[in-house]
């Protein structure tokens, strides 16, 4: 009698987007060095030497922008980026401030107010069913309407590797079954984010069964040890995001009145029809997020400070519902105050309501085989409010074969250029063309294609202590082998897509 020992499964192979043009240089980067060397032999070709003095110069700097690198940038790519900062910053436009500084008039209606590429959105509301309402998060200019669930899961961490492995795949699943032809659903967001305990549930518990006795002393000390004490803690919160996009869903939503009241109908159908999907990923639903749930959630991520209180008004809602009675306050934040009050954006932080954030965005993956439990160094346990936001875009069939042979023909013309060239072909370029061969070869099989991505950001109230949390950040990510780049002179749009779950999308693919 033989026992087999089972192996723990591991994860590799996936691909970025950026293929090699020419010797491993990018379309872009191609150009500015042919450039460089027609700027080095003009003056030759025209037998005008003193012409060299004007274009020389110029084909060296072509040569540095082309080859030069600065913490993983090309020179031009910096240049384009100071530029566009500074154009901005010249313009007054990396500032926001919002009605309580730049007040309406008073016949304009309240609505959502946000900084930067978040001005298009606006919260509706739809019926959930049962009189629920959900909140839907309208992008006005990209037409989607995206919807927000509180999730709660198991975790991997303490559990077996062949639980661990089943949990995994079903998330895998879940990401497959949304990668067909016509499919509304464009994009699936996972935040999680790590933010200091309030302790609020636990000092209303605390001053509902204290007894009338009970020693003056005692209960002094108790209500100083929960003040303070549950500061020390922490607690994950994680969120769902389902996006849906209005030009693929057009003919329902024509069929259900039209508008953004029809598309909002539709969203809330397709999420029905992904309730078991998501419930099979061991993924439970705490609630799909009413506005001013929803605007809490944004109102916290904005101004930190104001998550005590707001955790306090929604513990003694709770309880006055519990005792039949109303509250004195209704419990979340008001749409049109989810916004910050003010806000800066600076070439390396995110200044906000008296916090200040910096984003990075995952730059490359861990490229050796790893477990499943890869991301967890980068929501490690520690004093910071943290959050990684996860981006995924289902991809239909027919698309994904495009991209798969587009990735795999331009793999084998970079291997085929120098190999016909003499060049030594470096081993990344060898194993890209197998990841292409294995992944043509998997998709003829079955299996979906996601474009994906990922942002962390961490939020400190004491600028004094904001290197210090990037560092353990960075610490975090290089154990767990996954290399992370601060986003230079995009942090506004940075914060948005790495701290906030409304639906923003991936950057469009880049092929060269």
């Amino acid at each position: 009698m033989s026992t087999e020992v089972a192996r723990t499964r591991t994860y590799f192979g996936w691909q970025q987007e950026r293929v090699a043009f020419l010797f491993g240089l990018s379309t872009q980067r191609a150009a500015m060095l042919g450039g460089a060397v027609l700027a080095l032999i003009w003056p030759f070709a025209i037998s005008y030497l003193r012409a060299g003095l004007v274009t020389w110069p110029l084909s060296f700097v072509l040569f540095l922008l082309a080859f030069i690198r600065v913490a993983g940038r090309t020179v031009d790519e910096w240049l384009v980026a100071f530029v566009s900062f500074e154009i901005l910053r010249f313009r007054g436009q990396n500032r926001f401030l919002s009605g309580a500084f730049a007040p309406r008039s008073g016949t304009d209606e309240p609505k959502l107010d946000l900084p930067g590429i978040l001005a298009p959105l606006a919260i509706l509301e739809a019926d959930g069913g049962g009189g629920a309402p959900i909140a839907v998060i309208h992008h006005q200019l990209d037409r989607t309407y995206t919807a927000v669930a509180r999730v709660r899961f198991p975790g991997i961490g303490l559990v077996d590797s062949a639980r661990r492995d089943q949990r995994v795949a079903s998330w895998g699943e879940l990401l497959n079954s949304q990668c067909t032809e016509g499919n509304p659903v464009i994009r699936i967001q996972a935040l999680q984010r790590l933010v200091p305990e309030s302790g609020a549930a636990l000092q209303r518990w605390h001053t509902d069964h204290v007894a009338t006795e009970a020693p003056t002393v005692a209960v002094d000390i108790t209500k100083s040890l929960l003040s303070t004490a549950t500061l020390a803690t922490s607690q994950r919160e994680a969120y769902l995001a389902i996006t849906m996009d209005a030009a693929r869903a057009a003919g329902p939503i024509k069929a259900a009145g039209g508008g953004s009241a029809g598309a909002a109908a539709v969203l809330v159908r397709n999420l029905r029809a992904m309730t078991s999907s998501i419930a099979s990923a061991d993924l439970q639903v705490e609630s799909w997020l009413n506005p001013r749930e929803l605007a809490e959630t944004l109102r916290t991520a904005f101004d930190p400070d104001a998550g005590r209180m707001l955790a306090e008004r929604r513990a003694t809602a709770t309880a006055a519902t519990i005792r039949g009675h109303k509250a004195p306050f209704e419990a979340g934040v008001d749409p049109a105050a989810a916004g910050p009050s003010a806000a800066e954006s600076w070439r390396g932080r995110y200044e906000h309501d008296g916090a200040v954030s910096v984003t990075f965005s995952v730059h490359s993956w861990p490229k050796n085989k790893v477990y499943s439990t890869a991301l967890a160094p980068l929501l490690g346990e520690g004093k910071y409010r943290r959050s990684l936001n996860l981006h995924i875009e289902p991809r239909s069939p027919r698309a994904a074969e495009r991209e798969v042979m587009q990735e795999r023909t331009a793999r084998e013309v970079a291997v085929s250029m120098r190999h016909k060239t003499g060049q030594i072909i470096p081993e990344h370029e060898k194993q890209a063309l197998r990841q292409a061969e294995v992944q043509d070869a998997e998709r003829a099989a079955g299996h979906g294609l996601v474009r994906y991505t990922a942002y962390c950001t961490v939020t400190v109230t004491n600028p004094a202590d904001l290197e210090d949390a990037c560092a353990e950040l960075l610490a975090d990510a290089n154990n767990g082998r996954i290399e992370l780049q601060r986003m230079w002179m995009a942090q506004d749009v940075g914060f948005a897509l790495g701290a906030l779950p409304v639906g923003m999308g991936l950057p469009k693919k880049r092929v060269a």
